[in-house]
């Protein structure tokens, strides 16, 4: 598993959920967060992407709830546009849980702790597996 920093930068967004080994694309628009881009691009190139909750609307523009649960991504590739914007793409490393909030920059920073993989019981990801292959079967 990939070495976490010490602060993690915080990327929290409404209905978009990373998870480990996936990849997610992403403009970055906002000054704050272009900001964190450019400061992890310049280091080790990791940022935690975390899940806002429900009622999070009027708070955005401070700090609005988060989901304690979130999935570290590694950025492979960035392309800087004008205005300072980026186009990024993330690659899930891992979960972790946050542990505590930082301040100190205009985006969110936490100290994490890394989840690693729950293995499934081989038997009961087999069930699982007949499961959804039978109810797709029914959908077709």
């Amino acid at each position: 598993m990939r070495t976490l920093p010490d602060l993690l930068p915080l990327f929290p967004l409404p209905n978009i959920v990373l998870f480990p080994q996936m990849p997610l694309p992403l403009h970055v628009f906002e000054p704050r967060y272009r900001k964190m881009v450019g400061d992890v691009l310049d280091s080790h190139q990791t940022i935690g992407m975390a899940l806002l909750q429900p009622g999070w609307e009027p708070h955005y523009q401070g700090r609005p709830a988060i989901y304690p649960i979130g999935c570290a991504g590694l950025i492979e590739q960035s392309e800087p546009l004008d205005q300072g914007r980026y186009n990024i793409l993330l690659r899930g490393v891992t979960r972790f849980r946050i542990l505590e909030e930082h301040d100190g920059e205009p985006y969110r920073l936490a100290s994490i702790d890394a989840l690693g993989d729950e293995p499934g019981d081989p038997a009961s990801l087999e069930e699982m597996r007949r499961k959804v292959l039978a109810a797709i079967g029914r959908a077709s």
